[in-house]
């Protein structure tokens, strides 16, 4: 089957006094766009408006008739074409059907083979090893082979992956898990060093918490010096006269209970300031 068309012969350019409508019609549009119509002008004005309307409408309507006088045969052609591609389309449509079919078929047993070997392979900390596929790997264009070697190679770099995240002591078990969830190191790296930036933080907050508390319980438990009823004793002959006097001294608590157990046993009087 095959198409034969019989040729014909171009239609002629439509000749028509397109020099001379040109020439005039240039000539006269000049002078519209230098006249300016006075008040008692505008009659002649909306006829000059309906001449040049009228003479576009008789262009147009001129155009239109020729172009459905060459249009028709075409449009004839066209029409019976668009018949024969629709009778055409319908035995492409159930050959592309079985196609396809037959495409998803081969599809399904290439993934039930890779599905297969991927349950052959055994990664550490139960790793799924069905994160591994690719739909990619389901192309015509992409062999068994090549597919069995990219999960080779993927199971050999998770478990050199593992071996580094062994190495993270405290971390170790927070790593593999969340790396089992993902499969990428780097992503697992960066989240272990967010948890342990993390965790300084806290221990220094509570570092400083505990210091506060600390030191205030120090100075809650500094004992206040007892001030005692002043007793006047008669001066007597040659006895050093006791005098009060007044200061400050900076003081650790252990100190200050030393002084005061000094001032005590030497009978010292003392007050609070």
């Amino acid at each position: 089957m095959q198409l034969v068309v019989n040729e014909i012969a171009i239609p002629e350019s439509i000749r028509f006094n397109y020099e001379q409508l040109e020439a005039e019609l240039t000539e006269k549009v000049r002078t519209y766009e230098m006249m300016v119509y006075t008040d008692d002008q505008i009659k002649e004005a909306k006829a000059d408006k309906a001449n040049l309307n009228k003479l576009k409408k008789a262009l147009n309507d001129e155009r239109i008739r020729r172009e459905k006088e060459y249009m028709q045969p075409f449009n004839e052609f066209k029409a019976k074409i668009n018949e024969i591609i629709a009778i055409i389309d319908r035995p492409i449509a159930v050959i592309d059907r079985q196609v396809k079919e037959y495409e998803e078929k081969k599809k399904n047993e290439k993934k039930d083979q890779i599905f297969e070997y991927l349950h052959s392979i055994d990664l550490p900390y139960g790793i799924s090893s069905e994160m591994l596929f690719s739909e990619k790997w389901l192309n015509a264009t992409v062999s068994m082979k090549s597919v069995c070697e990219i999960i080779d190679e993927s199971a050999k770099g998770i478990r050199a992956d593992i071996e580094t995240l062994e190495q993270l002591d405290d971390y170790q078990s927070f790593a593999i898990s969340y790396y089992r969830e993902t499969l990428d190191l780097r992503a697992t790296l960066n989240e272990v060093r967010r948890q342990k930036d993390f965790k300084a933080q806290q221990e220094k907050i509570e570092a400083e918490r505990l210091e506060n508390e600390r030191k205030k319980a120090q100075t809650e438990s500094v004992p206040e010096p007892v001030e005692k009823e002043e007793k006047v004793e008669p001066i007597q002959p040659n006895k050093p006269v006791a005098v009060w006097l007044k200061f400050e001294a900076e003081l650790t608590i252990a100190q200050a209970s030393e002084l005061k157990e000094f001032f005590v046993r030497r009978g010292i009087k003392f007050r609070a300031i």
